[in-house]
């Protein structure tokens, strides 16, 4: 009598994968990782713009120290000058050397702003989002104010 261990082969198949066996999984796989892709970039960019809104409140906290050491907010143009003026580089106010700056691949497409009353007694800060979202973008100021275009998609905090 012969006896019959875990498996074993008759010697009629390979014991392989059939060709339609091997193209369904792929199919499978192909669905999963482009379900996958398609979530982690919306992730990103959202990603992105949490840390752009966390910028603006960043810098909003370096102007209130500048403010009490000058008096009045920078009267600058420009998000550049304005990380300038708070360094401690020629013509800074050595406020901090880790201003917060957009990333420099994205500055094009996502910039920040900066814009001052006349009297430089208050100021807007801005950035424009990728994806904003309703919730993000209903907490913020949607007007021009101080020369800073803030309607939608640019988020903006004013003092």
């Amino acid at each position: 009598m012969r006896r019959v261990t875990g498996f074993e082969s008759d010697g009629g198949g390979s014991g392989g994968f059939t060709l339609i066996e091997m193209l369904i999984v792929i199919a499978v796989i192909a669905i999963l990782a482009g379900l996958v892709l398609t979530g982690v970039t919306g992730f990103q960019a959202t990603a992105r713009d949490t840390r752009r809104v966390a910028d603006l409140k960043n810098a909003q906290n370096f102007l209130e120290l500048y403010y009490n050491k000058v008096g009045v907010y920078p009267d600058e143009n420009s998000w550049d000058d304005l990380v300038d003026v708070m360094g401690s580089g020629s013509g800074g106010q050595g406020i901090t050397d880790q201003f917060p700056k957009p990333n420099p691949a994205q500055e094009a497409d996502y910039p920040y702003y900066y814009g001052t009353s006349d009297d430089n007694l208050s100021y807007v800060l801005g950035a424009k989002l990728e994806r904003g979202g309703e919730k993000m973008l209903g907490e913020d100021i949607d007007a021009a104010t101080f020369g800073v275009n803030c309607t939608d998609p640019v988020y903006c905090i004013k003092s």
